[in-house]
Protein backbone atom coordinates (compact mmCIF):
# COMPACT_ATOMS: atom_id res chain seq x y z
CA UNK A 1 0.00 0.00 0.00
CA UNK A 2 1.30 3.48 -0.90
CA UNK A 3 2.02 5.80 2.03
CA UNK A 4 -0.67 8.30 0.98
CA UNK A 5 -3.34 5.59 0.57
CA UNK A 6 -5.78 5.42 3.48
CA UNK A 7 -8.09 2.72 2.11
CA UNK A 8 -7.27 0.16 -0.56
CA UNK A 9 -10.09 -2.01 -1.90
CA UNK A 10 -9.26 -4.92 -4.19
CA UNK A 11 -11.47 -7.46 -6.00
CA UNK A 12 -14.53 -6.69 -3.88
CA UNK A 13 -17.46 -9.04 -4.57
CA UNK A 14 -20.88 -8.79 -2.88
CA UNK A 15 -24.10 -10.78 -3.18
CA UNK A 16 -27.56 -11.05 -1.67
CA UNK A 17 -29.22 -14.24 -0.53
CA UNK A 18 -32.18 -15.42 -2.60
CA UNK A 19 -35.23 -17.16 -1.16
CA UNK A 20 -33.95 -20.51 -2.40
CA UNK A 21 -30.66 -20.09 -0.50
CA UNK A 22 -28.52 -19.24 -3.54
CA UNK A 23 -26.62 -15.95 -3.88
CA UNK A 24 -27.38 -13.20 -6.38
CA UNK A 25 -24.02 -11.51 -7.04
CA UNK A 26 -24.42 -7.76 -7.50
CA UNK A 27 -20.80 -6.54 -7.22
CA UNK A 28 -17.75 -8.15 -8.81
CA UNK A 29 -14.05 -7.33 -8.94
CA UNK A 30 -14.34 -3.74 -7.70
CA UNK A 31 -10.95 -2.20 -6.87
CA UNK A 32 -10.03 1.38 -5.92
CA UNK A 33 -7.83 3.44 -3.63
CA UNK A 34 -8.70 6.41 -1.43
CA UNK A 35 -5.79 8.82 -1.14
CA UNK A 36 -5.27 11.41 1.60
CA UNK A 37 -6.67 14.80 0.68
CA UNK A 38 -8.33 13.48 -2.49
CA UNK A 39 -11.88 12.68 -3.60
CA UNK A 40 -12.80 9.59 -5.61
CA UNK A 41 -16.16 9.91 -7.36
CA UNK A 42 -18.26 6.80 -7.92
CA UNK A 43 -20.98 7.26 -10.57
CA UNK A 44 -23.68 5.21 -12.29
CA UNK A 45 -27.41 4.62 -12.48
CA UNK A 46 -29.50 3.39 -9.57
CA UNK A 47 -29.01 -0.34 -9.19
CA UNK A 48 -25.47 -0.42 -10.59
CA UNK A 49 -23.87 -1.25 -7.23
CA UNK A 50 -22.43 2.12 -6.15
CA UNK A 51 -23.86 2.26 -2.62
CA UNK A 52 -23.46 -1.50 -2.12
CA UNK A 53 -19.76 -1.23 -2.99
CA UNK A 54 -19.24 1.82 -0.78
CA UNK A 55 -20.88 0.18 2.26
CA UNK A 56 -19.17 -3.16 1.70
CA UNK A 57 -15.78 -1.40 1.42
CA UNK A 58 -16.11 -0.16 5.01
CA UNK A 59 -17.26 -3.57 6.25
CA UNK A 60 -20.97 -2.82 6.53
CA UNK A 61 -23.23 -5.74 5.62
CA UNK A 62 -26.92 -4.94 5.09
CA UNK A 63 -29.42 -7.63 6.04
CA UNK A 64 -29.25 -10.50 3.57
CA UNK A 65 -25.96 -9.45 1.98
CA UNK A 66 -22.74 -11.45 1.79
CA UNK A 67 -19.15 -10.43 1.14
CA UNK A 68 -18.18 -13.03 -1.46
CA UNK A 69 -14.55 -12.00 -1.83
CA UNK A 70 -11.95 -9.27 -1.87
CA UNK A 71 -10.02 -7.15 0.64
CA UNK A 72 -10.43 -3.66 2.05
CA UNK A 73 -7.29 -2.50 3.84
CA UNK A 74 -7.35 0.36 6.33
CA UNK A 75 -3.67 0.43 7.16
CA UNK A 76 -2.92 -3.15 8.21
CA UNK A 77 -6.55 -3.97 8.99
CA UNK A 78 -8.68 -5.90 6.51
CA UNK A 79 -12.15 -4.54 7.21
CA UNK A 80 -13.81 -7.45 5.43
CA UNK A 81 -12.28 -9.92 7.89
CA UNK A 82 -13.24 -8.07 11.08
CA UNK A 83 -16.27 -8.96 13.25
CA UNK A 84 -18.97 -6.35 13.84
CA UNK A 85 -17.74 -5.64 17.38
CA UNK A 86 -14.34 -4.51 16.03
CA UNK A 87 -15.89 -2.59 13.15
CA UNK A 88 -18.06 -0.54 15.53
CA UNK A 89 -14.89 0.80 17.16
CA UNK A 90 -13.65 1.91 13.72
CA UNK A 91 -16.92 3.33 12.39
CA UNK A 92 -17.29 6.89 13.60
CA UNK A 93 -13.66 7.17 14.68
CA UNK A 94 -11.49 6.24 11.68
CA UNK A 95 -14.31 5.84 9.11
CA UNK A 96 -17.29 8.17 8.75
CA UNK A 97 -20.39 7.84 6.59
CA UNK A 98 -22.89 10.51 5.47
CA UNK A 99 -26.19 9.27 4.04
CA UNK A 100 -28.27 10.87 1.29
CA UNK A 101 -30.98 12.27 3.55
CA UNK A 102 -29.71 14.13 6.59
CA UNK A 103 -33.32 14.58 7.73
CA UNK A 104 -33.61 10.80 8.11
CA UNK A 105 -30.07 10.24 9.40
CA UNK A 106 -30.39 12.73 12.28
CA UNK A 107 -32.45 11.78 15.33
CA UNK A 108 -35.44 14.19 15.44
CA UNK A 109 -35.91 13.62 19.20
CA UNK A 110 -32.39 14.71 20.22
CA UNK A 111 -30.82 18.16 20.11
CA UNK A 112 -27.87 18.73 17.82
CA UNK A 113 -25.59 19.09 20.84
CA UNK A 114 -26.71 15.75 22.24
CA UNK A 115 -26.07 14.01 18.92
CA UNK A 116 -22.61 15.55 18.56
CA UNK A 117 -21.72 14.62 22.13
CA UNK A 118 -22.31 10.91 21.57
CA UNK A 119 -19.42 10.08 19.16
CA UNK A 120 -17.10 12.43 21.05
CA UNK A 121 -17.76 10.54 24.28
CA UNK A 122 -17.71 7.05 22.76
CA UNK A 123 -14.64 7.36 20.52
CA UNK A 124 -12.58 10.21 22.03
CA UNK A 125 -13.67 10.15 25.66
CA UNK A 126 -14.54 13.87 25.54
CA UNK A 127 -17.12 15.12 28.03
CA UNK A 128 -18.17 18.33 29.69
CA UNK A 129 -16.36 21.53 28.66
CA UNK A 130 -13.98 19.75 26.27
CA UNK A 131 -16.86 18.10 24.44
CA UNK A 132 -18.78 21.38 24.17
CA UNK A 133 -15.70 23.19 22.85
CA UNK A 134 -15.29 20.54 20.13
CA UNK A 135 -19.01 20.76 19.25
CA UNK A 136 -18.79 24.54 18.83
CA UNK A 137 -15.62 24.17 16.78
CA UNK A 138 -17.37 21.73 14.42
CA UNK A 139 -20.47 23.88 13.89
CA UNK A 140 -18.32 26.96 13.30
CA UNK A 141 -16.27 25.04 10.73
CA UNK A 142 -19.53 24.05 8.98
CA UNK A 143 -20.58 27.71 8.77
CA UNK A 144 -23.75 27.31 10.85
CA UNK A 145 -25.02 30.58 12.32
CA UNK A 146 -24.97 31.06 16.11
CA UNK A 147 -23.36 27.69 17.08
CA UNK A 148 -24.20 27.94 20.84
CA UNK A 149 -27.90 28.29 20.03
CA UNK A 150 -27.69 25.64 17.28
CA UNK A 151 -26.53 23.07 19.86
CA UNK A 152 -29.81 23.50 21.76
CA UNK A 153 -32.01 23.14 18.68
CA UNK A 154 -33.50 20.03 17.05
CA UNK A 155 -32.74 18.92 13.45
CA UNK A 156 -36.22 19.80 12.14
CA UNK A 157 -35.57 23.43 13.14
CA UNK A 158 -32.89 23.70 10.42
CA UNK A 159 -33.11 23.93 6.62
CA UNK A 160 -32.12 20.97 4.41
CA UNK A 161 -28.70 22.46 3.70
CA UNK A 162 -28.07 23.15 7.37
CA UNK A 163 -29.12 19.59 8.27
CA UNK A 164 -26.58 18.28 5.78
CA UNK A 165 -23.88 20.43 7.41
CA UNK A 166 -24.82 19.01 10.82
CA UNK A 167 -24.55 15.48 9.38
CA UNK A 168 -21.07 16.39 8.10
CA UNK A 169 -20.11 17.77 11.50
CA UNK A 170 -21.16 14.46 13.08
CA UNK A 171 -19.15 12.50 10.52
CA UNK A 172 -16.02 14.63 11.02
CA UNK A 173 -16.30 14.96 14.78
CA UNK A 174 -13.63 12.33 15.51
CA UNK A 175 -11.30 13.37 12.64
CA UNK A 176 -11.65 10.18 10.56
CA UNK A 177 -9.20 8.95 7.94
CA UNK A 178 -11.96 7.88 5.53
CA UNK A 179 -15.16 9.75 4.63
CA UNK A 180 -17.88 8.01 2.59
CA UNK A 181 -20.57 10.26 1.14
CA UNK A 182 -23.66 8.67 -0.42
CA UNK A 183 -25.50 11.24 -2.57
CA UNK A 184 -25.10 13.93 0.15
CA UNK A 185 -26.43 16.84 -1.95
CA UNK A 186 -29.24 15.15 -3.91
CA UNK A 187 -32.41 17.21 -3.55
CA UNK A 188 -30.61 20.38 -2.42
CA UNK A 189 -30.90 23.57 -4.46
CA UNK A 190 -27.91 24.60 -6.56
CA UNK A 191 -26.54 27.31 -4.27
CA UNK A 192 -26.82 25.11 -1.18
CA UNK A 193 -25.22 22.25 -3.12
CA UNK A 194 -22.40 24.56 -4.20
CA UNK A 195 -21.77 25.68 -0.61
CA UNK A 196 -21.78 22.09 0.71
CA UNK A 197 -19.44 20.80 -2.01
CA UNK A 198 -17.04 23.72 -1.57
CA UNK A 199 -17.00 23.01 2.16
CA UNK A 200 -16.32 19.34 1.48
CA UNK A 201 -13.48 20.12 -0.88
CA UNK A 202 -11.82 22.36 1.71
CA UNK A 203 -12.32 19.83 4.54
CA UNK A 204 -10.87 16.93 2.55
CA UNK A 205 -7.80 18.96 1.57
CA UNK A 206 -7.17 20.50 5.00
CA UNK A 207 -7.70 17.35 7.09
CA UNK A 208 -6.08 14.93 4.65
CA UNK A 209 -9.18 12.73 4.55
CA UNK A 210 -9.59 10.02 1.91
CA UNK A 211 -13.07 10.64 0.47
CA UNK A 212 -15.40 8.40 -1.55
CA UNK A 213 -18.23 10.42 -3.07
CA UNK A 214 -21.12 8.35 -4.48
CA UNK A 215 -23.42 10.23 -6.87
CA UNK A 216 -25.38 9.90 -10.10
CA UNK A 217 -24.48 13.54 -10.95
CA UNK A 218 -21.58 13.31 -13.40
CA UNK A 219 -21.34 17.08 -13.79
CA UNK A 220 -20.84 17.44 -10.05
CA UNK A 221 -18.29 14.62 -9.82
CA UNK A 222 -16.45 15.84 -12.90
CA UNK A 223 -15.83 19.21 -11.27
CA UNK A 224 -15.42 18.07 -7.64
CA UNK A 225 -13.57 14.74 -7.69
CA UNK A 226 -9.88 14.12 -8.37
CA UNK A 227 -10.57 10.71 -9.86
CA UNK A 228 -13.78 9.24 -11.21
CA UNK A 229 -14.99 5.65 -11.52
CA UNK A 230 -18.18 4.67 -13.37
CA UNK A 231 -20.06 1.51 -12.36
CA UNK A 232 -22.42 -0.63 -14.40
CA UNK A 233 -23.94 -4.00 -13.42
CA UNK A 234 -21.74 -4.24 -10.33
CA UNK A 235 -18.43 -3.55 -12.11
CA UNK A 236 -16.25 -0.53 -12.71
CA UNK A 237 -16.46 0.02 -16.48
CA UNK A 238 -14.38 3.21 -16.70
CA UNK A 239 -12.02 5.03 -14.37
CA UNK A 240 -9.33 7.67 -14.46
CA UNK A 241 -8.68 11.35 -13.75
CA UNK A 242 -12.10 12.96 -13.26
CA UNK A 243 -11.77 15.58 -15.98
CA UNK A 244 -10.54 13.02 -18.50
CA UNK A 245 -13.41 10.61 -17.81
CA UNK A 246 -16.02 13.37 -17.83
CA UNK A 247 -14.89 14.97 -21.08
CA UNK A 248 -13.39 12.09 -23.11
CA UNK A 249 -15.55 9.05 -22.45
CA UNK A 250 -14.12 5.71 -23.49
CA UNK A 251 -17.05 3.47 -22.53
CA UNK A 252 -20.44 3.73 -24.29
CA UNK A 253 -22.21 3.71 -20.92
CA UNK A 254 -20.29 6.74 -19.62
CA UNK A 255 -20.99 8.48 -22.92
CA UNK A 256 -24.70 7.72 -22.59
CA UNK A 257 -24.77 9.00 -18.99
CA UNK A 258 -23.19 12.28 -20.07
CA UNK A 259 -25.74 12.62 -22.88
CA UNK A 260 -28.46 12.45 -20.21
CA UNK A 261 -26.98 15.32 -18.15
CA UNK A 262 -28.73 18.67 -18.74
CA UNK A 263 -26.54 21.68 -19.46
CA UNK A 264 -27.15 25.41 -19.16
CA UNK A 265 -24.37 26.35 -21.57
CA UNK A 266 -24.96 23.68 -24.24
CA UNK A 267 -28.73 23.12 -24.26
CA UNK A 268 -29.70 19.95 -26.10
CA UNK A 269 -32.40 17.34 -26.20
CA UNK A 270 -31.57 14.86 -23.45
CA UNK A 271 -31.30 11.22 -24.45
CA UNK A 272 -32.33 8.59 -21.93
CA UNK A 273 -30.72 5.16 -22.00
CA UNK A 274 -33.21 2.51 -23.18
CA UNK A 275 -33.63 -0.52 -20.97
CA UNK A 276 -32.35 -1.09 -17.44
CA UNK A 277 -29.14 -2.42 -15.89
CA UNK A 278 -29.10 -6.17 -15.20
CA UNK A 279 -29.94 -7.16 -11.63
CA UNK A 280 -26.92 -9.47 -11.38
CA UNK A 281 -23.28 -9.41 -12.39
CA UNK A 282 -22.72 -10.70 -15.95
CA UNK A 283 -19.63 -12.92 -16.09
CA UNK A 284 -19.53 -14.28 -19.65
CA UNK A 285 -20.01 -11.17 -21.83
CA UNK A 286 -20.21 -7.39 -21.72
CA UNK A 287 -23.14 -6.51 -19.45
CA UNK A 288 -23.95 -3.37 -21.47
CA UNK A 289 -24.53 -5.21 -24.79
CA UNK A 290 -28.39 -5.03 -24.77
CA UNK A 291 -28.26 -1.22 -24.50
CA UNK A 292 -25.09 -0.50 -26.49
CA UNK A 293 -25.06 1.10 -29.98
CA UNK A 294 -21.46 -0.12 -30.48
CA UNK A 295 -22.16 -3.81 -29.75
CA UNK A 296 -20.58 -6.40 -32.03
CA UNK A 297 -20.11 -10.21 -31.87
CA UNK A 298 -16.88 -9.94 -29.86
CA UNK A 299 -18.81 -8.22 -27.05
CA UNK A 300 -20.85 -11.35 -26.28
CA UNK A 301 -18.07 -13.90 -26.77
CA UNK A 302 -16.09 -13.02 -23.66
CA UNK A 303 -16.15 -10.76 -20.63
CA UNK A 304 -14.11 -7.60 -21.37
CA UNK A 305 -11.29 -6.54 -19.06
CA UNK A 306 -10.41 -2.99 -18.04
CA UNK A 307 -7.99 -1.67 -20.66
CA UNK A 308 -5.45 1.12 -20.14
CA UNK A 309 -4.16 2.72 -23.37
CA UNK A 310 -1.26 4.06 -21.32
CA UNK A 311 -2.53 7.28 -19.73
CA UNK A 312 -4.24 5.83 -16.63
CA UNK A 313 -7.72 6.29 -18.11
CA UNK A 314 -9.19 2.77 -18.19
CA UNK A 315 -12.33 1.39 -19.84
CA UNK A 316 -13.94 -2.05 -19.99
CA UNK A 317 -14.65 -1.96 -23.74
CA UNK A 318 -13.17 -3.64 -26.80
CA UNK A 319 -13.91 -0.53 -28.89
CA UNK A 320 -12.77 2.21 -26.50
CA UNK A 321 -10.74 4.05 -29.17
CA UNK A 322 -13.81 4.33 -31.44
CA UNK A 323 -16.07 5.39 -28.58
CA UNK A 324 -13.70 8.18 -27.58
CA UNK A 325 -13.71 9.59 -31.12
CA UNK A 326 -17.52 9.66 -31.38
CA UNK A 327 -19.49 12.74 -30.32
CA UNK A 328 -21.98 12.30 -27.48
CA UNK A 329 -25.56 11.59 -28.63
CA UNK A 330 -28.12 14.40 -28.52
CA UNK A 331 -29.04 17.38 -30.64
CA UNK A 332 -29.90 21.03 -30.10
CA UNK A 333 -33.23 21.99 -28.64
CA UNK A 334 -35.98 23.17 -30.94
CA UNK A 335 -38.38 25.43 -29.06
CA UNK A 336 -42.07 24.80 -29.63
CA UNK A 337 -44.18 27.64 -31.01
CA UNK A 338 -46.29 29.08 -28.22
CA UNK A 339 -50.06 29.30 -28.67
CA UNK A 340 -51.40 32.88 -28.57
CA UNK A 341 -54.28 32.35 -26.13
CA UNK A 342 -53.73 32.58 -22.36
CA UNK A 343 -54.93 29.44 -20.59
CA UNK A 344 -54.01 30.10 -16.96
CA UNK A 345 -53.55 33.50 -15.36
CA UNK A 346 -52.09 34.08 -11.89
CA UNK A 347 -52.43 37.68 -10.72
CA UNK A 348 -50.76 39.25 -7.66
CA UNK A 349 -50.98 36.07 -5.58
CA UNK A 350 -49.87 36.15 -1.93
CA UNK A 351 -49.51 33.04 0.23
CA UNK A 352 -48.61 32.68 3.89
CA UNK A 353 -48.08 30.11 6.62
CA UNK A 354 -49.46 31.80 9.70
CA UNK A 355 -47.78 35.22 9.86
CA UNK A 356 -44.94 34.16 7.56
CA UNK A 357 -45.62 35.35 4.01
CA UNK A 358 -43.83 33.07 1.53
CA UNK A 359 -45.32 34.21 -1.81
CA UNK A 360 -45.46 37.97 -2.28
CA UNK A 361 -47.48 39.23 -5.22
CA UNK A 362 -46.53 36.77 -7.98
CA UNK A 363 -48.18 37.13 -11.40
CA UNK A 364 -47.90 34.64 -14.26
CA UNK A 365 -49.64 33.90 -17.57
CA UNK A 366 -49.43 30.46 -19.16
CA UNK A 367 -50.50 29.77 -22.74
CA UNK A 368 -51.92 26.58 -24.17
CA UNK A 369 -49.20 23.93 -24.72
CA UNK A 370 -46.56 26.22 -23.20
CA UNK A 371 -43.95 24.87 -20.75
CA UNK A 372 -43.01 27.35 -18.04
CA UNK A 373 -40.26 26.81 -15.47
CA UNK A 374 -40.17 28.29 -11.97
CA UNK A 375 -36.75 28.18 -10.34
CA UNK A 376 -35.22 29.32 -7.07
CA UNK A 377 -33.60 28.14 -3.87
CA UNK A 378 -35.41 26.12 -1.22
CA UNK A 379 -37.77 28.44 0.64
CA UNK A 380 -38.25 30.81 -2.31
CA UNK A 381 -42.00 30.06 -2.43
CA UNK A 382 -42.11 28.20 -5.76
CA UNK A 383 -43.74 24.98 -4.47
CA UNK A 384 -46.25 26.95 -2.39
CA UNK A 385 -47.24 28.90 -5.52
CA UNK A 386 -47.78 25.60 -7.36
CA UNK A 387 -49.94 24.27 -4.53
CA UNK A 388 -52.00 27.48 -4.61
CA UNK A 389 -52.64 27.00 -8.34
CA UNK A 390 -53.70 23.40 -7.64
CA UNK A 391 -56.06 24.58 -4.89
CA UNK A 392 -54.13 22.85 -2.11
CA UNK A 393 -53.07 26.09 -0.38
CA UNK A 394 -55.46 29.02 0.06
CA UNK A 395 -53.90 32.30 -1.17
CA UNK A 396 -54.19 35.21 1.25
CA UNK A 397 -54.66 37.62 -1.68
CA UNK A 398 -54.73 37.68 -5.48
CA UNK A 399 -56.57 35.65 -8.11
CA UNK A 400 -56.08 32.54 -10.27
CA UNK A 401 -58.08 32.29 -13.50
CA UNK A 402 -58.58 29.46 -15.98
CA UNK A 403 -59.63 30.76 -19.43
CA UNK A 404 -60.56 34.08 -17.82
CA UNK A 405 -62.84 32.57 -15.15
CA UNK A 406 -61.63 33.10 -11.58
CA UNK A 407 -61.10 29.88 -9.62
CA UNK A 408 -62.15 29.18 -6.05
CA UNK A 409 -59.14 29.39 -3.70
CA UNK A 410 -59.34 25.72 -2.65
CA UNK A 411 -59.81 22.64 -4.85
CA UNK A 412 -62.85 21.25 -2.99
CA UNK A 413 -64.81 24.39 -3.92
CA UNK A 414 -63.90 24.14 -7.62
CA UNK A 415 -66.16 22.38 -10.16
CA UNK A 416 -65.24 18.84 -11.17
CA UNK A 417 -64.35 20.03 -14.70
CA UNK A 418 -61.76 22.46 -13.28
CA UNK A 419 -60.26 19.84 -10.96
CA UNK A 420 -59.89 17.59 -14.00
CA UNK A 421 -58.08 20.25 -16.02
CA UNK A 422 -55.42 21.06 -13.39
CA UNK A 423 -53.38 18.07 -12.28
CA UNK A 424 -50.37 18.01 -9.94
CA UNK A 425 -47.43 15.56 -9.96
CA UNK A 426 -45.62 15.55 -6.63
CA UNK A 427 -41.89 15.33 -6.00
CA UNK A 428 -41.89 11.99 -4.20
CA UNK A 429 -43.99 9.17 -5.71
CA UNK A 430 -43.23 7.05 -2.62
CA UNK A 431 -45.62 9.21 -0.61
CA UNK A 432 -48.02 10.29 -3.38
CA UNK A 433 -48.92 6.75 -4.56
CA UNK A 434 -51.07 4.62 -2.27
CA UNK A 435 -48.90 1.61 -1.33
CA UNK A 436 -51.98 -0.60 -0.87
CA UNK A 437 -53.34 0.02 -4.37
CA UNK A 438 -52.20 -1.72 -7.54
CA UNK A 439 -50.96 0.33 -10.48
CA UNK A 440 -54.31 -0.29 -12.19
CA UNK A 441 -56.21 1.05 -9.16
CA UNK A 442 -54.01 4.14 -9.00
CA UNK A 443 -54.35 5.07 -12.68
CA UNK A 444 -58.03 4.19 -13.01
CA UNK A 445 -59.03 6.45 -10.10
CA UNK A 446 -59.00 9.77 -12.04
CA UNK A 447 -60.72 8.04 -14.97
CA UNK A 448 -63.62 7.11 -12.69
CA UNK A 449 -63.66 10.57 -11.15
CA UNK A 450 -63.43 12.70 -14.29
CA UNK A 451 -63.97 10.63 -17.45
CA UNK A 452 -67.66 10.04 -18.20
CA UNK A 453 -66.64 8.94 -21.69
CA UNK A 454 -64.99 5.74 -20.41
CA UNK A 455 -67.35 2.86 -19.46
CA UNK A 456 -66.30 0.32 -16.84
CA UNK A 457 -65.77 -2.30 -19.51
CA UNK A 458 -63.27 -0.03 -21.29
CA UNK A 459 -61.21 1.05 -18.25
CA UNK A 460 -58.51 -1.61 -18.56
CA UNK A 461 -57.82 -0.70 -22.19
CA UNK A 462 -57.55 3.02 -21.34
CA UNK A 463 -55.23 2.32 -18.38
CA UNK A 464 -53.06 0.10 -20.56
CA UNK A 465 -52.92 2.83 -23.21
CA UNK A 466 -51.80 5.31 -20.56
CA UNK A 467 -49.08 2.95 -19.30
CA UNK A 468 -47.93 2.46 -22.90
CA UNK A 469 -47.73 6.24 -23.29
CA UNK A 470 -45.34 6.47 -20.32
CA UNK A 471 -43.44 3.40 -21.60
CA UNK A 472 -44.37 0.98 -18.81
CA UNK A 473 -44.89 -2.72 -19.67
CA UNK A 474 -48.22 -4.52 -19.35
CA UNK A 475 -46.86 -6.82 -16.65
CA UNK A 476 -46.84 -4.00 -14.10
CA UNK A 477 -50.59 -3.43 -14.23
CA UNK A 478 -51.41 -5.38 -11.08
CA UNK A 479 -48.22 -4.81 -9.14
CA UNK A 480 -47.88 -2.47 -6.16
CA UNK A 481 -45.72 0.70 -6.04
CA UNK A 482 -43.16 -0.95 -3.75
CA UNK A 483 -42.42 -3.47 -6.52
CA UNK A 484 -41.36 -0.73 -8.95
CA UNK A 485 -38.20 1.35 -9.26
CA UNK A 486 -38.22 5.09 -8.45
CA UNK A 487 -38.34 6.01 -12.13
CA UNK A 488 -41.20 3.59 -12.78
CA UNK A 489 -43.18 4.99 -9.85
CA UNK A 490 -42.76 8.51 -11.21
CA UNK A 491 -44.06 7.32 -14.59
CA UNK A 492 -47.12 5.88 -12.85
CA UNK A 493 -47.68 9.29 -11.23
CA UNK A 494 -47.50 10.88 -14.70
CA UNK A 495 -49.91 8.32 -16.14
CA UNK A 496 -52.33 9.08 -13.31
CA UNK A 497 -52.10 12.82 -14.01
CA UNK A 498 -52.64 12.42 -17.77
CA UNK A 499 -55.53 9.99 -17.15
CA UNK A 500 -57.71 13.01 -16.33
CA UNK A 501 -56.82 14.63 -19.69
CA UNK A 502 -55.61 17.87 -18.06
CA UNK A 503 -54.94 21.14 -19.83
CA UNK A 504 -52.47 22.26 -17.12
CA UNK A 505 -49.89 19.90 -15.59
CA UNK A 506 -48.10 21.07 -12.44
CA UNK A 507 -44.76 19.33 -11.79
CA UNK A 508 -43.13 19.86 -8.40
CA UNK A 509 -39.45 18.76 -8.46
CA UNK A 510 -40.50 15.49 -10.10
CA UNK A 511 -36.96 14.44 -11.12
CA UNK A 512 -34.90 15.74 -8.18
CA UNK A 513 -34.23 12.31 -6.65
CA UNK A 514 -33.79 10.37 -9.92
CA UNK A 515 -30.52 9.43 -11.56
CA UNK A 516 -29.62 11.31 -14.75
CA UNK A 517 -30.69 8.60 -17.20
CA UNK A 518 -34.14 8.16 -15.61
CA UNK A 519 -34.44 11.95 -15.35
CA UNK A 520 -33.71 12.31 -19.07
CA UNK A 521 -36.36 9.70 -19.88
CA UNK A 522 -38.96 11.48 -17.71
CA UNK A 523 -38.12 14.86 -19.29
CA UNK A 524 -38.44 13.34 -22.78
CA UNK A 525 -41.73 11.80 -21.77
CA UNK A 526 -43.27 14.99 -20.38
CA UNK A 527 -42.19 17.02 -23.41
CA UNK A 528 -43.64 14.37 -25.76
CA UNK A 529 -46.95 14.06 -23.89
CA UNK A 530 -47.25 17.84 -23.58
CA UNK A 531 -46.88 18.29 -27.33
CA UNK A 532 -49.22 15.42 -28.21
CA UNK A 533 -52.03 16.59 -25.92
CA UNK A 534 -51.30 20.36 -26.04
CA UNK A 535 -51.06 20.37 -22.26
CA UNK A 536 -49.44 23.37 -20.59
CA UNK A 537 -46.75 22.47 -18.06
CA UNK A 538 -45.55 24.49 -15.07
CA UNK A 539 -42.28 22.95 -13.94
CA UNK A 540 -40.96 23.84 -10.48
CA UNK A 541 -37.31 22.95 -9.90
CA UNK A 542 -34.13 24.10 -8.21
CA UNK A 543 -32.15 22.69 -11.16
CA UNK A 544 -31.72 25.44 -13.76
CA UNK A 545 -30.17 23.08 -16.30
CA UNK A 546 -33.28 20.88 -16.19
CA UNK A 547 -35.51 23.93 -16.57
CA UNK A 548 -33.57 25.07 -19.61
CA UNK A 549 -34.10 21.66 -21.16
CA UNK A 550 -37.85 21.32 -20.48
CA UNK A 551 -39.20 24.91 -20.46
CA UNK A 552 -39.88 27.54 -23.13
CA UNK A 553 -39.98 30.33 -20.57
CA UNK A 554 -38.84 30.65 -16.95
CA UNK A 555 -39.39 32.73 -13.81
CA UNK A 556 -36.75 33.09 -11.12
CA UNK A 557 -38.15 33.41 -7.59
CA UNK A 558 -36.35 34.73 -4.53
CA UNK A 559 -37.88 35.13 -1.08
CA UNK A 560 -41.40 34.88 -2.48
CA UNK A 561 -40.98 37.33 -5.35
CA UNK A 562 -40.18 37.03 -9.06
CA UNK A 563 -36.85 38.74 -9.60
CA UNK A 564 -36.44 37.92 -13.31
CA UNK A 565 -38.35 36.23 -16.12
CA UNK A 566 -38.01 35.63 -19.84
CA UNK A 567 -37.52 32.92 -22.43
CA UNK A 568 -35.08 30.27 -21.30
CA UNK A 569 -32.67 31.11 -24.11
CA UNK A 570 -32.62 34.79 -23.12
CA UNK A 571 -32.55 34.14 -19.39
CA UNK A 572 -29.70 31.65 -19.37
CA UNK A 573 -27.61 33.31 -22.06
CA UNK A 574 -27.74 36.83 -20.60
CA UNK A 575 -29.22 36.92 -17.08
CA UNK A 576 -29.64 40.48 -15.83
CA UNK A 577 -30.46 40.03 -12.14
CA UNK A 578 -27.56 39.37 -9.77
CA UNK A 579 -29.45 36.55 -8.06
CA UNK A 580 -30.05 34.72 -11.36
CA UNK A 581 -26.37 35.11 -12.18
CA UNK A 582 -25.52 33.66 -8.76
CA UNK A 583 -27.76 30.63 -9.38
CA UNK A 584 -26.20 30.03 -12.79
CA UNK A 585 -22.68 30.32 -11.41
CA UNK A 586 -23.43 27.71 -8.74
CA UNK A 587 -24.29 24.97 -11.27
CA UNK A 588 -21.45 22.46 -11.76
CA UNK A 589 -20.79 22.46 -15.50
CA UNK A 590 -18.32 20.36 -17.41
CA UNK A 591 -16.33 22.18 -20.06
CA UNK A 592 -16.35 20.69 -23.57
CA UNK A 593 -13.12 18.87 -24.53
CA UNK A 594 -11.95 21.74 -26.74
CA UNK A 595 -12.20 24.18 -23.87
CA UNK A 596 -10.40 21.78 -21.55
CA UNK A 597 -7.52 21.50 -23.97
CA UNK A 598 -6.99 25.25 -23.81
CA UNK A 599 -6.55 25.30 -20.02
Amino acid sequence: MRSDTVLEVSDLAVGYLRHDGSTNQVVSGVSFRLERGAILGLAGESGCGKSTSALAAIGYRPLGSRIIGGRSLLGDLDLLALPSSKLRDIWGSRIAYVAQSAALALNPALTVGHQLAQPLAIHLGLRGAKSRARQLELLEAMGLPDPPRALRRYPFQFSGGQQQRIALALALSCKPDVLVLDEPTTGLDVTTQARITELLRAIVRELGVGCLYVSHDLSLLGTLADRLAVMYAGEIVESGPALSVATNQRHPYTQALLAAVPSIRRPRVLVGIPGRPPVSVVHDSCAYVPRCPYAQPACVEAHPELRDPGDGHLARCVRLEEVERQPSPGHELARAHRKPDVLLSVHDVHCAYGRNEVVKGVSLDVRRAERVGIVGESGSGKSTLLRAIAGLHRPSAGSICLRGAELAPVAVKRPRSVRREIQLVFQNPDSSLNPRHTIFDIVVRPIRLFRDDVPRAGERAVVQELLDSVKLPTGLLYRYPAELSGGQRQRVALARAFAAQPTVLLCDEVTSALDVSVQATILELIAELSEQTETAVIWVSHDLAVVRTIADRALVMREGEVCEEGTTDELFAAAKHAYTQQLLAAIPELQPPAAVAEL
